[in-house]
């Protein structure tokens, strides 16, 4: 409670200061304790109890003064390099603030009653905030779009993306949060249930690449090759010094040079050719071509029907009516 008051001071290294020893207890005291599981466990603990004491609102507060501090953007405009001394406040402020979300987020099987109101209480005080404010992460939101701008350069954006990361998670959810929000809607409606999980789905898919065989690897060489001949024409247009005698010599040069790559390359695709089938085969095996989407479609047939026709009349002028084609 006095480090809390010593934030409402003002004289600013005071309440600089005072952030700082807040958030050497929101880090868990780490210079105190000997084992790692000590620190988080410490780190948790402490996050709970500046919540009962306020300090997530003082610290809300703190934060909108120093956005809405003009002349520190000012100043940051004005010069040529930014350091982390432009950010010293917001940087603690927002250090702090993301520590409380995420250790009250994550839910542990020995959490007493008393935290689980808390983290209740904390999720529904983030998204919907009383007396006619804004959300918390619509305030976030707003200093990336001033960073964007450019009239805040000085935000430090990696801790306000991650801040808003675990904003979005804590009062919206993730994934699993969302299909299950999905099922109880489509049953709330009467719609049948999902058959599967998207989310499931994707992580199960594996990454395509385009294959790195065949002839395909000399053909970005010939169009190197040209675009080399092309950017040495252009400079041969360009210089108004020189001779055509020159000129000549080296455009015979660069058709020699030019024949030697061809004849390289013919060589390497004539190589290519002479490998034995099986292994081509073997290569071909390697390349995944899949043959459709791996989940089920979510359009209907009629829609499907309704933009080709659509298409037919657009592009084609052409109309089927109702011929089935076989």
């Amino acid at each position: 409670m006095r480090l809390l008051d010593e934030l409402e001071v003002v004289v600013r290294e005071k309440r600089l200061s005072a952030a700082r020893a807040i958030l050497y207890l929101a880090q868990g005291v780490f210079g105190e304790c000997e084992t790692e599981s000590d620190v988080l466990r410490w780190s948790r603990y402490n996050c709970f109890l500046l919540y009962q004491t306020g300090t997530f609102a003082v610290f809300l507060e703190l934060l909108n003064m120093e956005i809405a501090n003009s002349q520190a953007c000012s100043k940051a405009l004005r010069k040529p390099a930014l350091s982390l001394a432009d950010s010293t406040e917001l940087r603690v402020f927002l250090s702090v603030m993301y520590l409380l979300v995420e250790n009250i987020r994550q839910q542990l099987p020995e959490d007493d009653t008393e935290w689980k109101t808390q983290r209740e209480t904390f999720r529904s005080e983030l998204a919907f905030p009383c007396n006619g404010e804004e959300p918390f992460a619509h305030l976030i939101f707003t200093m990336v779009t001033k960073f964007c701008s450019g009239h805040s350069p000085h935000f430090p954006m990696k801790k306000v993306l991650l801040l808003l990361w675990k904003v979005l998670l804590f009062t919206l959810g993730g994934f699993s949060e969302l299909q299950s929000a999905k099922e109880q809607k489509r049953a709330e409606v009467g719609l049948p249930p999902l058959s599967e999980d998207c989310i499931q789905v994707v992580k199960n898919m594996k990454a395509t690449a385009p294959p790195s065989y065949g002839i395909e690897l000399g053909e970005p060489q010939k169009r190197g090759r040209r675009s080399r001949k092309d950017s040495l024409d252009l400079y041969n247009e360009k210089d108004p010094f020189k001779s055509e005698e020159s000129t000549g010599a080296e455009e015979e040069e660069t058709e020699d040079s030019e024949n030697m790559m061809d004849t390289e390359s013919d060589i390497q695709e004539r190589d290519l050719m002479s490998q034995p089938l099986s292994a081509l085969r073997s290569n071909m095996e390697r390349v995944y071509f899949p043959k459709g989407l791996p989940w089920a479609p979510k359009v209907r047939q009629k829609d499907i029907e309704d933009f080709l026709e659509m298409s037919r009349n657009k592009f084609i002028g052409f109309t089927l009516g109702q011929c089935v084609l076989v």
